[in-house]
């Protein structure tokens, strides 16, 4: 009885693999493959769903800027680029072509399944006061489809960033003297802890906000404050003690008198 159930199964397993082989000569190995912007809509730190980026000049000096959004498409990579299609959303879109934007080499290069979607950013006037709104989506061509509801909502604008309420002329120069610059150049290291640190990141974004606008007067000279010397203060005041990118205004004290 034993060796008829052993025959039965062995019967059943090779239909089963018949079955799945038969299946695979009928897939269409060149149809044309899904691709989709892989922004993460949920926001880590707020805990909210956003349908919009946000992105400011007010971080840079720059007169235009490259803005990269990560694309992925399904499938095995092939040996060789393949060219995609963007459509801005009229609709939905205040933002201008060859004005206030415009497109960078639209590919996915050979052997890869993920790229990016380059966008450069100009520098206008009018963006000093109301952002720009660029709604965009995939368009379908010879070698994608676009997948359905999937955009990627991008809102730039300019303007300069305020003084935080933590700012210690005393220590860190005064800001109307340029030195909105090293706040921009601190918020930029501090970002970079997202990834160096970031469990340390995550507290302190939820504690002080993105931009460190809620922090108080001498949070950065608190008992531990190895973390904000060593990679916010320290690196920002090595960057501009550089002959090469200092700036008149520039009177930032050496941040190893805040360790404490």
């Amino acid at each position: 009885m034993r060796n008829k159930y052993l025959l039965y199964i062995g019967i059943f397993l090779c239909m089963g693999i018949w079955a799945c082989s038969n299946d695979a000569v009928y897939y269409n190995v060149n149809q044309k493959r899904s691709i989709y912007f892989t922004w993460d809509r949920y926001n880590s730190v707020t805990k909210t769903a956003s349908d919009t980026v946000f992105f400011s000049f007010a971080l840079y000096n720059e007169t235009e800027y490259e803005y990269r959004i990560p694309i992925k498409v399904a499938g095995m990579p092939l040996d060789e680029e393949l060219t995609y299609e963007v459509e801005v959303v009229a609709d939905s879109s205040t933002a201008i072509y060859d004005k206030h934007f415009r497109f960078g080499k639209l590919v996915i290069p050979k052997n890869e399944v993920e790229g990016y979607l380059s966008i450069i950013l100009d520098r206008t006037e009018d963006i000093m006061d109301h952002p720009v709104i660029l709604y965009l989506k995939f368009k379908e061509n010879d070698y994608f489809k676009p997948i359905a509801n999937n955009y990627y909502r991008l809102s730039v604008v300019d303007g300069a960033l305020p003084e935080p309420q933590w700012w210690a002329p005393n220590f860190l120069g005064v800001y109307a003297r340029n030195n909105d610059r090293l706040y921009r150049k601190m918020l930029e290291y501090f970002w970079q802890l997202e990834e160096l640190k970031p469990i340390f990141y995550k507290e302190k974004v939820e504690e002080y906000g993105l931009y460190l606008e809620h922090a108080k007067a001498g949070f950065y000279q608190v008992k531990g404050n190895i973390i904000w010397i060593n990679y916010v203060f320290k690196p920002a005041y090595d960057f501009y003690t550089d002959p090469a990118n200092t700036y008149e205004g520039f009177d930032m004290v050496n941040p190893d008198r805040f360790i404490r």
